[in-house]
């Protein structure tokens, strides 16, 4: 406002000095008329000082026009100029409003950017150490296949030799017999026959070689696993007859107490428990060290208590308790001993 007024009061100086130099000439001349004129009468003179007066009001409200005009003028210039400031103001306001709003995102953004960028770098070096490692690892793996199948192929070569071997032993042999008997009923004496025939004493059975075992070996397991698969498999009566062949052919063998176990097993889940504790009971005997025999007098036990002999079923169980103290068995038979029976209704 100081400078508004300032303005307003500079322009009406400037105003009323335009009006006086218009007026201060015509002043003079009515000065000079009345000077050369001579004395003047008293109504003369009012009615110039009517004149002056009158002016003089004039001169006011053209200096009043003016002034008010000219100032209303300049007000709404400055007001236009002011609005147009302030619009332009509030413009560049929004502007670096909207600029601040988008560097501060943009920040944002780089900075998750960045973390991204160090968490998959760190995957990608992570990564790449997994697959080296998983690299070496599956190479050493396929060098230990590489030998392992080295390995079979020399045994599946020996057998092979073994085989031929056992074969051209049993060939010589019926030669030698076809000899034999062709001799004899040609007439000739069996002793010259023998004196003929070298090969004679090869007809005991000679002592196996390391390959021969390797190859029983190999009959055994196999026998033994399609046992105990078809046992897998809930085909008891099937999974007896392969283990009960096994054992004929190969009495005692590193997978005999096993054969027993399972045969014994195939008793009890068929609910024929006789035939399971006899089985169990052979297993002890001809296997007492094996690690199956703590889990054979266990189900021995049940099986007793299954035919309702619980005595025996007991004795069973203190007696594995006794041989087997720290087998899990043994807890469990613990466990059924100190149950109390179930009191018979009156």
């Amino acid at each position: 406002m100081s400078f508004q007024g300032n303005k307003t009061t500079y322009m009406n100086k400037i105003n009323f000095k335009n009006i006086s130099r218009f007026l201060y000439p015509v002043f003079c001349i009515l000065i000079s008329v009345l000077i050369f004129t001579g004395c003047a009468t008293t109504t003369d003179v009012n009615k110039t000082q009517y004149d002056i007066n009158l002016l003089n009001t004039e001169i006011r409200e053209i200096k009043e026009k003016l002034s008010s005009q000219s100032q209303k003028e300049k007000f709404e210039a400055l007001d236009r100029q002011q609005q147009e400031f302030q619009t332009t103001q509030e413009a560049t306001a929004r502007s670096v409003s909207d600029l601040l709003i988008q560097f501060q995102s943009l920040t944002a953004e780089f900075h998750v950017l960045t973390g991204r960028f160090e968490e998959l770098r760190y995957n990608a070096d992570k990564n790449s150490s997994e697959i080296k490692e998983e690299r070496e690892r599956f190479a050493g793996k396929l060098k230990g296949m590489e030998l392992a199948i080295d390995d079979l192929n020399r045994k599946i070569s020996s057998v092979e030799q073994t085989v031929l071997s056992v074969r051209k032993e049993e060939t010589k042999a019926v030669e030698g017999d076809k000899k034999a008997e062709e001799m004899k009923t040609a007439g000739a004496d069996p002793s010259d026959a023998g004196a003929m025939k070298p090969q004679a004493p090869e007809k005991k059975e000679p002592e196996k070689t390391e390959a021969q075992k390797e190859v029983a070996n190999l009959n055994v397991k196999d026998l033994y696993l399609t046992g105990y698969q078809a046992f897998k498999e809930g085909k008891n009566t099937e999974a007896r007859a392969k283990l009960l062949s096994l054992l004929k052919d190969y009495p005692e063998n590193e997978y005999s107490d096993n054969a027993r176990f399972w045969i014994a097993e195939s008793y009890y889940k068929d609910e024929n428990f006789e035939d399971a504790i006899l089985a169990y009971e052979e297993l002890l005997k001809k296997n007492p060290r094996s690690d199956k025999a703590a889990g054979a007098m266990w189900k021995q036990g049940l099986s007793f208590y299954a035919l309702k002999d619980e005595k025996t079923g007991k004795l069973i169980f203190e007696k594995l308790i006794e041989q087997f103290p720290n087998s899990e068995q043994a807890q469990l038979a613990k466990k059924k001993i100190a149950k109390k029976p179930p009191s018979k209704k009156k």
